[in-house]
């Protein structure tokens, strides 16, 4: 996949994560990208390699949310 189609399927994903996190934490825009944008699970996410862009905005919001909890990015088991 090309840089350019991977940074609009990243764009895509981020606006999806950051409306789930406005709405189940009930905080504005910019406090829902700074807590997306200062995780490991985006950091995560933005690299290509790592495939999380793959997976669903339900899966990714779980993986981030178990980091707000647990202070750890972890990746689910989960069979491809």
């Amino acid at each position: 996949m090309s840089d350019k189609k991977f940074s609009s399927i990243l764009w895509i994903i981020t606006q999806d994560l950051v409306e789930t996190i406005m709405q189940t934490k009930n905080v504005g825009f910019h406090k829902a990208t700074e807590m997306l944008m200062k995780s490991k699970t985006y950091s995560m996410l933005e690299k290509k390699e790592n495939d999380l862009w793959q997976f669903s905005n339900v899966f990714l919001y779980k993986v981030f949310e178990n980091e707000l909890v647990t202070n750890k990015f972890e990746m689910p088991d989960v069979i491809l």
